[in-house]
This record gives C-alpha cells, sequence and structure tokens, in this order.
C-alpha cells in the first residue's frame, strides 16, 4: 500500500472509500540550477560508481541512453524572453555538466528521489522532461493528477505530450492529468495570458502555494556547490 492510499483510508476511518481519489494531486516545483557544474575528467573510465540512481540523481546509463535516443528541438520563446529557453542549447566544451535540474515537493520542499538531472547545454526539455516523468512515475498509485510548476511552463507544456510520445525513455501512468504553473515570481515576467492561464490562484486542488520552493533550496546548495567541480562524477 503506497503512501497516498494510506493517507485516503487515513482521511476517514469509518468510510474510507467515501473520499474521492481525485481529492489527492502531486504538487512539484521542477527548476534549473547551473551553479552546480561539472569539468571534465581527464580519465573518466577510472571513475567507480558505488550507489549509481540509489539516492536523489538518476541512475546514469539509463538517463544516457534516454539523451541518446531523445529528439534534440530548438525552439524560440513564443512569451516573454526568457533566458532558460533561448539559451537551451548553449555548448560549454570544458564542462561535462553545465548544471542540474531538479524536481521537488511544492508544498513541503523535498526533492523527489531519482529526479535530478545534469545538464549536457543549456536547460533543454529533454532533460526536464526526464525529471519530470520520473518524478510523475515514483510511488504514484491511485492519482490522477499531477501539477508542474514550472518557470517557463507555458513553453515546456506546448510539445511535453509529444516528446512523451516520441521518447522511449519517457513514459507517464496511464489516465494520468498533467496540469502546468508557474511560479507566482516568475509569472510576474511573463504576457499577460499567461496569467489567466497559468496562475496557481486559479488552479483547483492546487492550495496555498507560491511554486518557488526550489529556488529556497539551491541558496545552500549554491554555497557548496563549487567544491564539487574537478571532482569526480561519482564522488
Amino acid at each position: 500500500m503506497s503512501f497516498f492510499q494510506k493517507l485516503r483510508r487515513l482521511t476517514n476511518n469509518a468510510f474510507p472509500d467515501s473520499v474521492p481519489v481525485s481529492y489527492f494531486m502531486q504538487r512539484y516545483v521542477v527548476d534549473g540550477n547551473f551553479t552546480a557544474q561539472h569539468m571534465n575528467m581527464k580519465q573518466p573510465h577510472l571513475d567507480v560508481t558505488l550507489s549509481d540512481g540509489l539516492g536523489y540523481m538518476v541512475t546514469d546509463t539509463v538517463y544516457q541512453a534516454h539523451l541518446s535516443s531523445a529528439k534534440e528541438t530548438k525552439e524560440r520563446s513564443s512569451c516573454s524572453n526568457h533566458c532558460a529557453v533561448n539559451a537551451a542549447n548553449t555548448n560549454c566544451s570544458n564542462l561535462r555538466a553545465t548544471g542540474v535540474a531538479a524536481t521537488a515537493c511544492a508544498r513541503h520542499g523535498c526533492f523527489v528521489p531519482h529526479t535530478v538531472v545534469d545538464f549536457q547545454k543549456g536547460e533543454r526539455y529533454m532533460n526536464v522532461d526526464y525529471s519530470i516523468c520520473s518524478a510523475i512515475n515514483y510511488h504514484s498509485h491511485n492519482i490522477e493528477t499531477s501539477l508542474i510548476i514550472y518557470d517557463i511552463g507555458c513553453q515546456w507544456c506546448i510539445n511535453f505530450a509529444d516528446h512523451v510520445n516520441n521518447s522511449p525513455g519517457l513514459s507517464l501512468p496511464e489516465k494520468r492529468q498533467v496540469l502546468t504553473s508557474i511560479g507566482k515570481f516568475h509569472l510576474s515576467a511573463h504576457k499577460l495570458p499567461c496569467f489567466a492561464r497559468f496562475s496557481l490562484n486559479f488552479i483547483e486542488g492546487a492550495g496555498q502555494v507560491d511554486g518557488e520552493i526550489l529556488e529556497t533550496l539551491w541558496v545552500p546548495f549554491n554555497k557548496i556547490s563549487p567544491t564539487g567541480w574537478s571532482t569526480s562524477q561519482y564522488h
């Protein structure tokens, strides 16, 4: 029995079946961080993994297989001039990873296990999609709706379904409804039509969250991440 199934039963001990399944919604915040860079190793074949995919990082071999099969798209923002969209394909030849993307609970700020991915260039959708799909599939039995809060959600949601359908490395649970929203701070940088469509204030079941909790998690992370720039990949 999953956490959400237990929670459903605890909600009404006398009549547990009276609580509708649609009452529950996954609420996740997604964001990228370009402070967590990693330089190319001189002898990467000497690196040995001890816990690949057992923590918050994704399994490297499976993730690399996804990147090899995923189709790279070059898109320009149809909203404001979002740097995350326009600089998605920026190359840095001396870096193995230009940064990371992660998915966390919008309410509690807990990182979802197996959802932290490396960027090879800029903030490409193929990287973010993998993190999001991993989060949605993580212990999601009996959940019908997932809310994804993303700074550039208005652009990401346009082709997300096509990315999932055309990539063997991406999958979603059957009949899963994926809603998109934008954090309240970043929403002010979008065009006016985005407010009515993507504001958390107008999404039923979103609750009182600001959708910016990952920004607070990056602050202490940014202080220590430079110490790992030149370490081995699995260090």
